[in-house]
C-alpha cells in the first residue's frame, strides 16, 4: 500500500497543531481539532493498516530510494525496474558510486501516469469489444 497526499496550507497548520498535541505525554485533548476530509482519510488508512498489524513507512517526496525500494513501491521486480524503467529512460535516477538512486516523487509520478495509461487502454479495449459484439 502506498499512501500519497500533498497537504494544503490549512492542512499543514492542522498537522503541526496535531503534532504538538501528540508530542505531549500523556496526551489530553482539551480542545476540538477539525481535520479536513483528506487528512481524516489519510489517518484512517494509516490507523486501519496499523490495526491490521501492517507496518507503515512515511517518506518525504524528495527522499531518494534504492532500486529495491523503488521496485517495492511500484510492485515490480528490481531487474524490471533497472532494465525497463531506468535504462529505458522512463524514470530519472542518479548514481552514487555504483548505486542508482531514484526520487520518491518521480516514482509516485510514474506510478500515477502508468495507472492512468492502463485505465485508458482498458477503456479502449472495452469499447472495441462492444463495437465487435455489442451483446
Amino acid at each position: 500500500m502506498t499512501l500519497h497526499h500533498t497537504p494544503s496550507a490549512a492542512e499543514q497548520a492542522l498537522a503541526q497543531a496535531a503534532q504538538q498535541l501528540l508530542s505531549q505525554a500523556p496526551l489530553k485533548l482539551s480542545r476540538d481539532v477539525t481535520l479536513t476530509p483528506e487528512l481524516t482519510q489519510l489517518l484512517s488508512e494509516i490507523l486501519g493498516q496499523l490495526g491490521k498489524g501492517q507496518s507503515i513507512t512515511v517518506l518525504s517526496q524528495d527522499q531518494e530510494l534504492s532500486t529495491q525500494a523503488a521496485a517495492d513501491v511500484l510492485g515490480v521486480s528490481r531487474p524490471y525496474l533497472i532494465e525497463q524503467l531506468l535504462e529505458g529512460r522512463k524514470l530519472p535516477y542518479r548514481k552514487v558510486g555504483k548505486h542508482r538512486r531514484i526520487r520518491l516523487s518521480d516514482v509516485l509520478t510514474y506510478q500515477q501516469h502508468d495507472l492512468a495509461e492502463r485505465q485508458a487502454l482498458a477503456r479502449e479495449i472495452t469499447e472495441i469489444g462492444q463495437e465487435i459484439d455489442p451483446y
